[in-house]
């Protein structure tokens, strides 16, 4: 288990989020902790600046440790069956900030941090990236211990009861971007999130949606857009392929900022050949700023 307060406090944090939201909690990695921070350690002395995006590395530069975020994971030991990153406030200085809880408040990012894996690895930045972390996560090379919710359950975030520290997602702020055909703005409304990827699915059920709307506390409708993977799509409502979402997630975002206050999400869908969903509709709060 970690030592230092910032690592634990990550883990804690993320794996509060993933419990809650049904996605299974992640055990610490000796070797993604160290392609984590081999790569944290890559962006404070090199930037941001790469061939491809801060994901990558290139060969030469101080501390380079491998290519690719699966290329470090393996040179560090760990032998993945699936694997993904997310980075977050890059750039950022402050020590203090809340790159986890800023991470979880954007589409991409999001989705692949309440993903299938099982294994998760911590690197901070020091100094001027002291606010950026990297965070690795990963399944064995087998794919033993892939996170697979039962018959007619779904990973959800916000969950049910859960309160959200604010309604802003920074949506420019978020590499690669959504579309600006679907959201114009720098900002818009928190994503909830929504992952299929059940016992049903991995049978080889497709998912479809026929309803995914958030309501106030007065029971309004929230304008908003839904995003989502190839193997979702809708019937009577509005489903946009994003090929950058996993293919098993549906993301909703509602056009602008969420005040504080009361949301219910509505949804109804189905997944081919398996059990009914057992959550159609859940609430969750927006803090006071």
């Amino acid at each position: 288990m970690y030592s230092d307060s910032r690592h634990l406090s990550g883990f804690n944090q993320l794996n509060a989020v993933r419990l809650g939201a049904g996605a299974g909690l992640l055990a610490q990695a000796r070797a993604l902790d160290v392609s984590a921070q081999d790569h944290a350690d890559y962006l404070t002395a090199n930037g941001y600046n790469t061939a491809k995006s801060a994901h990558y590395e290139t060969a030469g530069l101080p501390g380079y440790t491998g290519a690719s975020p699966f290329d470090r994971m393996t040179n560090a030991g760990f032998a993945w069956y699936a694997a993904g990153e997310v980075i977050g406030d890059i750039g950022s200085s402050s020590s203090s900030s809340d790159c986890v809880g800023d991470l979880l408040d954007t589409v991409y990012h999001a989705v692949l941090m309440l993903g299938r894996y099982a294994n998760v690895g911590f690197g901070y930045g020091t100094g001027a990236a002291a606010g950026m972390c990297t965070i690795d996560m990963g399944s064995l090379a087998s794919g033993l211990g892939l996170q697979i919710p039962p018959s007619g359950a779904i990973v959800t975030y916000p969950f049910g009861g859960s309160t959200v520290a604010h309604g802003t997602f920074r949506v420019s702020s978020e590499s690669p971007r959504v579309s600006t055909s679907l959201l114009p703005n720098a900002t818009a409304g928190t994503p909830i999130l929504v992952g299929f990827r059940n016992q049903d699915y991995v049978a080889g059920g497709k998912v479809t949606i026929t309803q995914f709307t958030l309501a106030n506390s007065s029971g309004a409708n929230v304008p908003g857009v839904i995003l989502a993977g190839a193997d979702v799509s809708g019937s009577g409502v509005t489903v946009n392929a994003d090929s950058e979402v996993d293919k098993s997630f549906a993301v909703f975002v509602a056009i602008s900022p969420l005040p504080a206050g009361s949301y219910t999400v509505t949804l109804h869908a189905s997944i081919s050949g398996g059990r009914a969903l057992a959550l159609s509709r859940w609430t969750f709060n927006v803090a006071a700023p």
